[in-house]
């Protein structure tokens, strides 16, 4: 009876070879994905270091805020979503407009303190 576990791997089932061996990786694909994971942990390693000196001199609140900002640019110029996709209508705008206007004037009678200006 034949071993279960024993024998060569890559010489495959009967020892005549076709079994495992090693995988062909096209090498230059792989080696622009190295580059590119590299540089982004490099910029990763230079933000934190720019942060720590930043959140020295910035309050905290303004520091995420400049941060949500920066990363909106980016999202917005990689996407281009006012470049794609259905346009908003005039009479869209318009209906938005007057729900927030009936919603405002429903919170003023709700709250007479907001009916008077100071």
């Amino acid at each position: 009876m034949e071993e279960k576990y024993g024998g060569d791997v890559l010489a495959g089932p009967g020892g005549g070879g076709g079994g495992l061996g090693p995988v062909d990786v096209p090498s230059a694909r792989l080696t622009k994905y190295i580059v590119l994971l590299c540089f982004t942990k490099f910029l990763k390693a230079v933000g934190l270091f720019e942060s720590y000196d930043l959140l020295k001199a910035v309050h905290i609140v303004q520091f995420i805020f400049i941060l949500k900002l920066g990363t909106a640019l980016f999202m917005v110029l990689f996407q281009k979503p006012f470049s794609s996709g259905k346009t908003i209508t005039k009479h869209q705008i318009n209906g938005s407009l007057k729900i927030l206007g009936r919603k405002e004037f429903k919170d003023k009678l709700n709250d007479p303190r907001k009916l008077v200006r100071n």
